[in-house]
């Protein structure tokens, strides 16, 4: 197979429904284990002990961004998952 024959079965492979779901699963997996850490770091008494203050934050602001993205890109509803995040970022208001 050369270069060119490569590259258009790349891209039929990208641009196909099958890559679509792949991509879709991947953001749901690691929004599912990002939301694991938090709620395992939502029950720490204090949050600035090894920096998991700021692990806390950026994890945070990650599982936002991956929320933001699926609901662009799927129809699954995500409203359970937007609140347990402004639980999580009560959290964050409580310590201040």
């Amino acid at each position: 197979m050369n270069t060119e024959q490569k590259a258009k079965h790349l891209d039929s492979i990208i641009y196909s429904d099958g890559f679509d779901e792949l991509v879709v699963y991947r953001l749901k997996m690691s929004l599912e284990c990002s939301m694991e850490d938090l709620e395992k770091w939502s029950k720490i008494e204090d949050l600035d002990i090894d920096r998991r203050f700021q692990d806390y934050v950026d994890t945070l602001k990650y599982c936002r961004s991956l929320v933001t993205v699926l609901e662009a890109f799927t129809m699954d509803d995500y409203t359970a998952t937007i609140v347990q995040l402004n639980k999580y970022s009560l959290r964050l208001e409580e310590m201040f």
